[in-house]
């Protein structure tokens, strides 16, 4: 069940897309006016974002390639890697105080905190940095929320806050696991937790793969690293015109109100992949990201999420996973197999508890994160009976070729059934992602009363849904 955890960054990052406002109307305009209207301003709204990240994070690349090198034919090895730190931090400082001005404070206070935290528990309590850590992390997040930033400066700056806190938790369970055998220098520290390619827009990286930045021969400037972030870069930019333009364009207002929640959680979901491949483009720019080959050649293949699994999924599981990369990783090492002890179903709960959390309190996030794990749940154990009793591949999670099932994947009974369970999958992700729109309270975060009321003009048949097919496992 190594799955469920991803999901977790279900619903971060999309909310910081930048783009036009939706168009929202009730007769099909032209072509050229979508272009007009719509693309045009998107692009150049996009670029805001965009523009800053790129620049910073590939002149922190450049920095560290000249520095590091100069140093190096001097003899001088001891003062290039302070400097690459230095810079990587410097550098995310900055780009941090272009976003968010004197908010920055706040992040800047969290960092500094547990800092702090790491160094006392590793002296007084040293098999216990990673709890210590994620309590002083979860109570700071909680009384900035709670009692100290407004709304609107809080949904403005949780995505760096979380990707922070990921840092920090991460550090300190490393360290309790001997994956550290020591908390990081100042220097590490404040380049690992500042970072230009991860601070904004993420993802989530370890230490240890922070640390690869230092390795400059092998990380050079190359054709691949450019094709790499041009990649990404049209990527993001048609994800967001989809998301922005396109899928209200092709359905609009007044149609079917099923079709209304696909187009509302379809674009949200384009929004997430927008920033996803931002944060490709952003810790490629910075020359983290890449993966050594078997011949030993560096390979710049970064991926965050995986939008063609999810657009047409296997399972819920499959979306959960592919959903964010990265922060499945860390919601599987740090949370879900500390929790497992406490049983499956329990620790699926934690885990999505957990998220929500780290995104902030709100009870939209919550319900859908919580509602996604039960979700989640039943679909993994239903369809693990289902292929016990029938001998086929119907599992949530797909086969292994070698696998003792009588009926493989592509038997026309295993394929037809694992399509209505991709079909449920979508009609989950419709329902669950309906309430991301792009109302005035998304400024805010959504309140209790805006999901309730988005569900219940679907009747609450998810949910519904999601209560039989639970019932049915237990009587199968």
């Amino acid at each position: 069940m190594d799955h469920h955890e991803d999901l977790s960054d279900l619903y971060g990052g999309a909310d910081d897309d930048a783009g036009a406002d939706e168009i929202s109307i009730y007769t099909r305009i032209s072509l050229p006016e979508l272009v007009d209207k719509c693309i045009l301003p998107t692009l150049q709204q996009a670029s805001t974002h965009i523009v800053p990240s790129v620049v910073l994070a590939t002149l922190c690349k450049f920095i560290s390639h000249t520095v590091g090198e100069g140093f190096e034919v001097t003899g001088l090895s001891f003062l290039p890697r302070q400097m690459i730190h230095l810079t990587s931090a410097f550098m995310g400082a900055l780009l941090l105080h272009l976003f968010f001005q004197e908010q920055i404070v706040f992040v800047a206070t969290l960092a500094a905190l547990s800092y702090l935290v790491l160094l006392t528990t590793k002296s007084a309590m040293p098999r216990y940095c990673g709890t210590a850590t994620a309590a002083a992390v979860v109570a700071f997040l909680l009384v900035c929320e709670l009692f100290v930033v407004s709304s609107a400066d809080w949904h403005r700056i949780r995505g760096a806050q979380m990707i922070l806190a990921m840092k920090v938790i991460s550090i300190g369970f490393d360290v309790d696991r001997g994956v550290l055998i020591k908390v990081p220098g100042i220097s590490e520290f404040v380049g690992y937790a500042f970072n230009v390619g991860t601070v904004i827009f993420g993802p989530w990286i370890s230490f240890l793969d922070y640390m690869t930045i230092l390795q400059l021969r092998e990380r050079k400037m190359s054709f691949y690293w450019i094709f790499k972030m041009i990649r990404s870069f049209v990527a993001s930019m048609l994800c967001i015109i989809t998301s922005t333009c396109v899928v209200h364009w092709v359905i609009i207002e007044g149609s079917w109100k099923w079709l209304i929640a696909f187009r509302d959680a379809q674009s949200f979901r384009f929004s997430h992949y927008f920033v996803s491949y931002l944060s490709e483009l952003t810790i490629t720019s910075v020359g983290l990201g890449a993966m050594r080959s078997s011949n030993g050649d560096v390979k710049w293949d970064f991926s965050v999420a995986r939008p063609t699994e999810i657009e047409f999924p296997r399972s819920l599981v499959e979306v959960v996973t592919n959903w964010n990369v990265p922060m499945h990783h860390w919601l599987k090492t740090y949370v879900f197999k500390t929790a497992r002890a406490l049983g499956t179903f329990v620790a699926v709960l934690l885990t999505y508890a957990a998220s929500a959390i780290l995104h902030g309190l709100n009870f939209q996030l919550g319900a859908v994160l919580l509602s996604l794990g039960f979700y989640s749940y039943v679909e993994y154990v239903l369809r693990a009976r289902l292929s016990t009793i029938f001998s086929a591949c119907v599992g949530a999670k797909r086969c292994r070729g070698d696998c003792a099932h009588d009926y493989k994947s592509n038997s026309p009974y295993v394929i037809f059934t694992n399509a209505m369970f991709g079909c449920l999958s979508v009609f989950h992700l419709a329902y669950l992602g309906l309430m991301f729109d792009s109302s005035s309270q998304q400024e805010k975060g959504y309140t209790m009363s805006h999901t309730l009321s988005k569900w219940s003009e679907l009747n609450y048949a998810s949910h519904w849904v999601a209560l039989v097919s639970y019932v049915f496992y237990l009587l199968v």
